[in-house]
């Protein structure tokens, strides 16, 4: 940005009829710079907006992600984003995520604690210091794959008549800083070289393998890939005489258990039974096949950028039995008899996921070297503008026009 007298002599001097030339050459500056100000691009003393490096198809991965895993840390998104082609630095997404308002002023502060979680005083020569052998208890209690580590405690304590705070005092102090912290995912330097002493005092306590816990567990590590956070399937978990829910963080591209055909809903809203609508179980396993190909980033990404691009209405009455809304409809009807309410948005985001996949196979198929070109505006597969009533359907709203599509009946 130039100086505001200088700015404004260039101005000047244009209203007295000198050319673009002799002002450049007079004021030292290039032509381009000349003619913005002339040309009203530029205004003396406003410095020009910059273009935001975090582009509106990552600004609507970031949404996804921090929807879908509530206590996501921005430096963990920040990896995932650079991955997708962001070129700024991790100050300039921060800031992005300030001036989008994506990240709320709780969660900040949140996510703030996360990133820096409270080590107690001597903590390190405590983690260093072989503590005396745990027992063992008497019930065993599998982990469940993706369990949180507070989930699996408390599982603990309950199968043998004890507190959680019984089980802590039994275990390396590893485990209370963990389970203090909102994300227990979250690997601090001065935790990490404890984990492999407390994951074998975990193992001698519940009399189960290393293995099985650290492969279950995603406090200690072992999987560093992005997740989302559910609830595990409530058939795979009934299978085990669980009969609570058991939180758990899945992978990003994971929703649907395809052993049972349930839909993996996010964090607090119930699972769909997908019996009714089976494409949705299989499309899943083409999920499964595309990761062969692309990251679960990159498929995501290029997912939710296909759900805005999904045609709200069927073309014809011939195609209402494939439309998303027609398995819209179907689902609501089926679990409704469950006693689930009608009004979830996650029956749209179930009942899309089919025409989504498609979209998004043939973006990343189009572009398999760059995959980012797919989900940016000129993709041409992505083209279409879905209008601004296609968004999370409202049943009561539009039934009778489904009902009517279905009927052959113009809405």
């Amino acid at each position: 940005m130039l100086p505001r007298e200088r700015a404004e002599k260039i101005l000047t001097l244009h209203a007295a009829g000198w050319p673009v030339q002799a002002i450049a050459d007079h004021i030292g500056h290039s032509h381009q710079t000349v003619r913005d100000y002339i040309n009203g691009r530029r205004t003396p003393g406003i410095r020009a907006p910059q273009p935001s490096l975090l582009t509106e198809p990552l600004a609507s991965y970031c949404r996804q992600r921090l929807t879908e895993d509530p206590h996501l840390r921005p430096s963990a998104l920040f990896k995932e984003v650079a991955e997708l082609g962001f070129q700024g630095s991790r100050a300039t997404f921060y800031r992005e995520l300030d001036r989008r308002v994506l990240v709320p002023a709780s969660r900040r502060e949140a996510n703030s604690q996360e990133e820096d979680p409270q080590i107690p005083s001597g903590m390190s020569r405590t983690l260093a210091r072989r503590q005396k052998r745990t027992p063992v208890l008497p019930q065993r209690v599998a982990p469940v794959a993706g369990e949180t580590l507070n989930s699996y405690l408390a599982r603990i304590a309950r199968a043998n008549h004890l507190t959680v705070t019984e089980v802590l005092a039994v275990l390396p102090t590893w485990f209370s800083t963990k389970t203090n912290n909102l994300d227990d995912r979250a690997q601090h330097h001065m935790l990490a070289p404890a984990a492999t002493h407390a994951l074998h005092e975990l193992a001698h306590l519940t009399s189960t393998t290393l293995a099985s816990l650290a492969h279950a567990l995603p406090a200690f590590g072992t999987d560093e890939g992005p997740v989302r956070a559910t609830t595990a399937c409530h058939r795979c978990t009934a299978r085990l005489g669980i009969r609570q829910p058991v939180p758990v963080h899945l992978p990003i591209h994971h929703k649907v258990c395809t052993r049972h055909g349930i839909w993996l809903s996010d964090l607090g809203e119930p699972h769909l039974d997908l019996s009714i609508c089976p494409e949705i179980t299989t499309v899943q396993h083409r999920v499964n096949r595309l990761l062969h190909r692309f990251t679960p980033q990159q498929l995501t990404l290029a997912h939710q950028t296909a759900v805005e691009a999904v045609p709200p209405w069927p073309t014809s009455p011939v195609a209402v039995p494939h439309h998303w809304r027609y398995r819209l409809l179907a689902l609501q009807t089926h679990n409704h008899h469950r006693g689930i309410s009608t009004e979830l948005d996650t029956y749209t985001d179930a009942a899309i996921y089919p025409d989504a996949i498609e979209l998004a196979a043939a973006a990343l198929a189009k572009h398999p070297r760059d995959p980012a070109r797919s989900t940016g505006e000129n993709s041409p597969h992505l083209r279409t503008v879905a209008p601004a009533g296609h968004g999370h359907f409202a049943t009561q709203d539009s039934s009778s026009q489904v009902r009517a599509t279905a009927s052959g009946t113009t809405p």
